[in-house]
């Protein structure tokens, strides 16, 4: 498998032990549906990038330094949700409240700079998300999401991270390559 690389909002470890608590709290001893994402990878993705070369990654790290362009904010993980939705989904995540709209802000930004170094537009509108598991085959888990309660984890962003995923041995690792704080 060939790696990849992304544009993202990384959690701090504190913030990770604190979704992880606030998903626990809120399963009433039940487990997600699916195969989980270790909570070491969560990450909130403003771009997907692919497969590039060196010298593509090094363009859109050039274009993000010289155009970034947002201040420090708050977001909160509130609640679960599905892709492509609840009856059929793939995917379930912890949707993201962003009232100020930061996350549109910097996937703007992060989109700018992927086409500016040469990259494809984005497909899929961006919905600003954090991964909890996949499911394979869709399942429905119209249930199961409502058998969890309500919780609400703020998270700090304070930067963009240039991320790569490589497979190792039947799991994903990520490693920075780069990052873009905020101002």
């Amino acid at each position: 498998m060939t790696s990849h690389a992304f544009l993202a909002v990384d959690l701090a470890t504190d913030e990770r032990h604190a979704l992880a608590g606030a998903l626990d709290a809120a399963s009433g001893g039940r487990r997600l549906p699916g195969k989980r994402t270790r909570p070491e990878t969560w990450h909130i993705t403003l771009r997907f990038l692919g497969a590039i070369d060196d010298v593509t990654l090094d363009l859109v790290a050039r274009e993000l330094d010289e155009t970034m362009d947002a201040e420090p904010g708050r977001i909160t993980c509130r609640g679960l949700d599905a892709f492509p939705r609840p009856a059929r989904a793939s995917v379930v995540f912890t949707a993201i409240s962003d009232p100020g709209g930061l996350l549109h802000h910097l996937a703007a930004q992060c989109d700018a700079a992927a086409l500016d170094a040469g990259l494809e537009p984005e497909d899929r509108p961006f919905v600003p998300h954090l991964t909890l598991t996949r499911l394979r085959p869709v399942s429905d888990v119209r249930s199961a999401l409502a058998s969890f309660g309500d919780f609400a984890v703020p998270i700090s962003v304070r930067e963009v991270a240039l991320m790569r995923s490589e497979p190792s041995g039947g799991i994903v690792r990520y490693s920075t390559v780069d990052r873009f704080p905020l101002r």
